[in-house]
């Protein structure tokens, strides 16, 4: 069986993709496939892949809390190349006392999706500079070891 947005009250056969904004309609989307999954018994992973485009910042929000509230029942699994809302998360997830793992992926030569830890740019403070920190050991070791070129990766 499949579901649909239908708008109520409307005499003409006016679809809702018509009449509401894409956010709108995504937000909406979003709900009800929210509500569905709460029913039901199974509690296998979800992955969303950037489930707040389109949305307005309230929205956004919103759509955070209710994926860090999901956190407590089952894994949720979230893809999204918004630092902005990978920060939200985080944030969400602390005031719950939920740590989160945060994986980026990464092409290399030898192909895409190699897991690394989080960028930079995301990283706290603290973080930033302590990966930073642990950079310059790497490099000053290669530098010893292999020369210059291989520091300069590095550095």
């Amino acid at each position: 069986m499949f579901d649909r947005i239908k708008l109520k009250d409307v005499v003409s056969d006016v679809h809702a993709s018509e009449v509401l904004s894409e956010g709108e309609f995504r937000i909406i989307s979003l709900a009800a496939f929210l509500a569905d999954i709460e029913g039901q018994p199974v509690k296998s992973p979800i992955i969303f892949d950037d489930p707040v485009s389109s949305l307005d910042q309230d929205f956004e929000e919103a759509t955070v809390r209710r994926l860090v509230e999901l956190c407590k029942a089952r894994q949720v699994i979230v893809f999204t190349h918004r630092l902005a809302l990978l920060a939200l998360l985080e944030g969400a997830a602390e005031k719950e006392t939920i740590k989160p793992q945060v994986i980026s992926l990464v092409r290399e030569a030898w192909g895409c999706g190699e897991p690394v830890g989080p960028p930079l740019p995301a990283q706290k403070p603290k973080n930033a500079i302590d990966t930073l920190l642990d950079r310059v050991v790497k490099a000053r070791k290669v530098l010893n070891d292999a020369g210059r070129a291989g520091y300069e990766i590095y550095a």
